[in-house]
């Protein structure tokens, strides 16, 4: 579909996007500000639950938040790992070097979810005022949400702001975080959504690029990545889906930058620099701004565009990418994170490393009172467990059973 000018029609938003602005976000953004006053002021903590579906903008949301936000103490940032099993309290891992003190290093430790969860309580009564964010909770792995549901259920005594996002349309009946919201009721817990852009938004997003801001529209249903990727090209077509609009502006990279993108879809939430071994291919993926800088690595801008590149490679190259990212990991074993290795064992089946590394993650997850992804690990192991004389394989399913 060819893209015109000038047929755009209706209210224009008030909002505009100019200089890193949000379009229609400013009702979510005045309730973030309202609650981190309310923590300020000193009438209580509060939780603020953030769904929206994949690509809504709630992280762009909170990077606006944060961009603003006055705080006497760093603010604590992390988000779950969207892997096969994720890593237990994956955010926090993230977080522990700025959370610094006794809760940094409870987290370095391996500590088990009700004594981070305390550590935080605790520092929050001696030093109020945090603001702690916890990203994609639709990945979250047992023990996180654990962390949450107890900080969640005595946040209005917490001088603290707690901030959940997770993708509404991913978080189905069963999905434990399901179970969680449900749960976590009260007057300090505030539940706000990000829907999709209305047709005058996308049109005054579209009329700067000399593009059919109502075609863009009916494309793209309003979802703000779409949006983002379509109008990021320059092609002058409409892609049928976000998948087009991705693989189009990887095509247009070099063989070197698409081989980066390549490596970094498989290695989600992101790719340390030592596994990407062409600077100039990356030099490039960043200046198209298909992959942004990260706190120890480097990551697709989205995670919407990971899963295109990743479910575009074929076979034999996705289990190239895998054996690959195992052998560097394996190079300095006594860093490795048992979970990544398992993860990436098991995609470039790699039966010896899965059986000597799935049991090691399923032990941390445990110790974690992750037993849920535990369980998982041992699953895995016993995938891969044909091999293994009968006692063996017995103590494996005997281990799975205790999480189960």
């Amino acid at each position: 579909m060819e893209w015109g000018g000038g047929r755009c029609h209706g209210a224009a938003v008030g909002e505009t996007n100019g200089g890193g602005g949000l379009l229609e976000r400013s009702e979510q953004l005045a309730e973030l500000r309202q609650a981190h006053e309310t923590v300020r002021s000193g009438r209580g903590g509060v939780l603020v639950l953030l769904g929206g579906e994949a690509g809504g903008g709630k992280t762009a949301l909170v990077r606006r938040f944060r961009a603003e936000c006055r705080t006497s103490r760093p603010v604590l940032q992390g988000a779950c790992d969207p892997l096969y099993t994720p890593r237990p309290l994956g955010p926090f891992l993230e977080m522990a070097q700025d959370a610094g003190g006794a809760i940094g290093e409870l987290i370095e430790r391996g500590a088990k979810s009700y004594e981070l969860a305390t550590a935080i309580i605790r520092d929050v009564r001696e030093r109020p005022g945090l603001v702690l964010v916890l990203e994609d909770l639709h990945w979250a792995d047992e023990a996180t949400l654990d962390v949450l549901s107890l900080l969640g259920r005595r946040i209005g005594a917490l001088p603290a702001l707690v901030i959940a996002t997770y993708r509404s349309d991913e978080v189905g009946r069963g999905h434990p975080l399901r179970r969680l919201l449900g749960e976590l009721r009260g007057a300090g817990t505030r539940r706000l959504s990000v829907g999709p852009l209305s047709a005058g938004a996308v049109c005054e997003l579209a009329r700067s690029h000399g593009r059919d801001g109502t075609a863009l529209h009916r494309a793209t249903g309003g979802n703000p990545f779409f949006v983002t990727e379509v109008l990021a090209g320059d092609d002058g077509e409409v892609p049928l889906t976000v998948r087009d609009a991705v693989l189009a502006r990887a095509a247009r990279l070099g063989p070197e930058a698409a081989a980066v993108l390549d490596a970094v879809s498989v290695t989600p939430p992101y790719a340390e620099l030592r596994l990407i071994e062409d600077a100039t291919g990356l030099d490039e993926a960043l200046r198209a701004g298909m992959l942004e800088s990260v706190p120890g690595g480097v990551a697709f801008r989205h995670e919407l565009a990971r899963i295109t590149v990743e479910e575009s490679l074929a076979p034999h190259r996705r289990l190239e990418l895998h054996r690959g990212v195992l052998r560097v990991l394996l190079g300095e074993p006594e860093k490795a994170d048992p979970s990544r290795v398992a993860h990436h064992a098991d995609a470039a089946g790699d039966d010896e490393v899965v059986l000597a590394w799935a049991p090691r993650a399923a032990e941390r997850a445990a110790g974690s009172g992750a037993h849920r992804e535990a369980a998982a690990q041992y699953a895995r192991a016993l995938r891969y467990a044909t091999g293994l004389d009968p006692a063996a394989r017995a103590g494996l399913l005997e281990r799975r059973s205790y999480e189960c």
